[in-house]
């Protein structure tokens, strides 16, 4: 009789918790969906001109963010302050959009249907935000979806909707950042926190637990130390059946020693220069807006095309996109947010052979003599070059050495290409009638020699790195 291999187990110190990598499924999935969708859904509503993201830097209550709504709404004369009161008058208050907020048409099959339908592999769902308002029954609160707005467990129907679908489940929780919670931050309030978050994973058992970090004290966060995020962590990890099938972000507040609290970082909004030595993870949304915001426009949204050069870049620099969409109130997703996946899912079905499963390489590309982006992945003994532009003609990759036995084929239409080697160029011979696409992906087996000079060195992040990007700051 085979001895059962014994469960890993993790200690509440960072000796122990650097031992924990990212799981495999997380690495081979390489997109997945946000919902950031509560009671801030019924205001939906955030300027669009003038605003930054980072609003610390600029005047209190100017963000693209309409889910922040409750913190904006808070700073007088501000663009969210200054539309409260026009709109619903200075007496009414954010808790009388709780009523509001029935969810009436929310249909989280018809969810998980899209999302996969978009080619996303893993789903995270804002199960409370800085509002304090929980989307699921908790005991700790009655402010929640259970008890007040549509009275349903709306994690419990996605939970159950997303893993029917065979898509990871992945859960958002506040954890350093709380406007209406009166004793933050606080002993008190971590206590609170640890009980809420300890009573979300024990329910519904996520493959992925995403914390946010605090936006109170931006410029010196508050230590992970005060809000016992070791603890968390490792509660996380040895609750689960398999600790290495989950994991964690990295908003745990403040860290030093150079390093990362967590299986991944996730910047907002932004990408990489060169490749971390580290699994990263963009997030964003569609338009400039996480929470559903009625003022956008199509000029506001990216574009299919963006959308898939995003994913593509990312991935290439060993990376995922967790893309967001952010529903109505009552639950409906916007036509132009649908249409969006709709349009990554298409170019995914041709192309996905080239992104799912896919490893960064030696390098994450280069540029054409046209100006033509190329981004590379691996898988085995296959390398794929991905085209972010239509060529002219043919397509020729500078520093790429293809070696005799090589083949080559164009992935959307499953062809093998004629090729030829042309100096330090690898020439791909395209057919005339190569189809119009977002981008052009092309699998080269055995995997080609790449040529590394000093006017190509790649480059390697570190944690110092992205410190002096500034990616190490979540807004």
């Amino acid at each position: 009789m085979e001895e059962k291999q014994k469960k890993t187990s993790y200690e509440a110190n960072w000796e122990s918790l650097k031992q924990h990598e990212p799981s495999e499924w997380f690495k081979d999935s390489k997109f997945g969906i946000f919902v950031h969708w509560g009671v801030y859904s019924v205001p939906a509503w955030a300027p669009t001109n003038d605003c930054q993201i980072d609003q610390y830097t600029k005047l209190h209550g100017t963000h693209p963010y309409a889910e922040i709504y409750l913190y904006c709404m808070r700073f007088r004369n501000s663009p969210f302050w200054k539309h409260h009161v026009e709109t619903y008058g200075s007496n009414f208050h954010y808790d009388d959009f709780i009523p509001m907020f029935q969810a009436e048409n929310y249909h989280a099959e018809e969810w998980a249907d899209l999302f996969r339908e978009a080619g996303a592999k893993y789903s995270v769902m804002v199960t409370k935000h800085s509002d304090d308002f929980a989307m699921w029954p908790t005991e700790y609160s009655d402010r929640n979806a259970f008890k007040m707005g549509p009275h349903k467990d709306l994690v419990g129907e996605f939970a159950e909707a997303m893993r029917s679908r065979d898509l990871k489940l992945g859960l958002y929780f506040t954890w350093c950042f709380n406007v209406y919670y009166s004793h933050y931050p606080s002993f008190p309030y971590t206590d609170y926190i640890h009980a809420q978050a300890k009573e979300l994973i024990d329910t519904y058992h996520p493959d992925l637990f995403w914390p946010d970090a605090e936006y109170a004290v931006p410029r010196q966060r508050v230590p992970a130390e005060l809000w016992r995020s070791e603890e968390m962590i490792s509660y996380f990890y040895n609750q689960a059946k398999d600790p290495a099938q989950v994991l964690v972000n990295d908003r745990w507040g403040k860290v030093d020693n150079e390093r990362l609290l967590g299986d991944y970082m996730t910047p907002e909004y932004a990408s990489m220069d060169g490749i971390p030595e580290f699994y990263w993870e963009t997030t964003r949304g569609i338009g400039r807006s996480f929470g559903y915001n009625q003022m956008e426009g199509e000029e506001d949204y990216a574009s299919v095309k963006e959308l898939v050069h995003i994913l593509v870049d990312n991935v290439s620099k060993n990376g995922n996109l967790l893309l967001n969409v952010g529903p109505k109130a009552d639950g409906t997703i916007p036509d132009i947010q649908k249409n969006r996946l709709l349009g990554i899912g298409r170019w995914l079905k041709k192309n996905g052979e080239a992104i799912y499963g896919t490893r960064h390489w030696v390098h994450f590309g280069t540029t054409t003599k046209d100006e033509i982006p190329i981004r590379y992945t691996k898988k085995g003994d296959t390398v794929y070059a991905i085209a972010l532009e239509r060529p002219a003609g043919n397509l020729s990759i500078p520093y790429l050495y293809a070696k005799d036995n090589t083949v080559i084929r164009g992935v959307a239409a499953n062809r093998e290409l004629e090729w030829r080697q042309k100096g330090n160029e690898l020439e791909i011979i395209l057919p005339e009638n190569l189809e119009e696409s977002e981008a052009y992906a092309f699998s080269i087996s055995p995997e080609p020699y790449c040529l590394i000079t000093e006017e190509n060195k790649p480059k390697i992040l570190k944690v110092t790195d992205l410190q002096v990007m500034g990616l190490d700051k979540h807004w």
